[in-house]
């Protein structure tokens, strides 16, 4: 795995949520302060608000998407929209086939009770994503 990798699982370990830890490594990439990325990722713990539902590593990975491809002007947003869109998407197939599972509770609980994969592997295998498919 990649160091981005490593530094984004530290995180995690440090408080961060799955989606805060690897959106918070991107911060040199997008332009963004660490703190806004934080900030922004607050409410994806636990599969969005500890709901369970889709992986915070993943979400974060789509947020990352999302600032690197628009331009943020909406009157043409359609231009980046679709980019963004089938990027998140391909890193959603990808994840859900080195994860196995696209939603928090699925993955933490869908085997027998025994995780499918780590939140330190989630976070490891959205971070790679992006490296992949943003060339970050």
């Amino acid at each position: 795995m990649s160091e981005r990798a490593e530094k984004a699982v530290a995180k995690y370990r440090n408080g961060y949520n799955c989606c805060q830890a690897v959106a918070c490594v991107f911060a040199d990439e997008t332009g963004m302060d660490e703190a806004v990325l934080y900030k922004l990722g607050e409410g994806f713990g636990g599969g969005m608000g500890t709901a369970q539902g889709v992986c915070g590593a993943i979400s974060g990975a789509a947020m990352i998407a999302g600032l690197v491809h628009s331009d943020g002007d909406i009157e043409h947003a359609g231009q980046t929209k679709a980019k963004t869109t089938r990027s998140s998407g391909t890193m959603q197939k990808k994840f859900v086939e080195r994860a196995k599972r696209l939603i928090c509770r699925d993955i933490k609980t869908g085997n027998d009770g025994k995780a499918f994969t780590s939140c330190p592997d989630c976070i490891r295998i959205a971070v790679g994503l992006v490296e992949e498919e943003l060339g970050l």
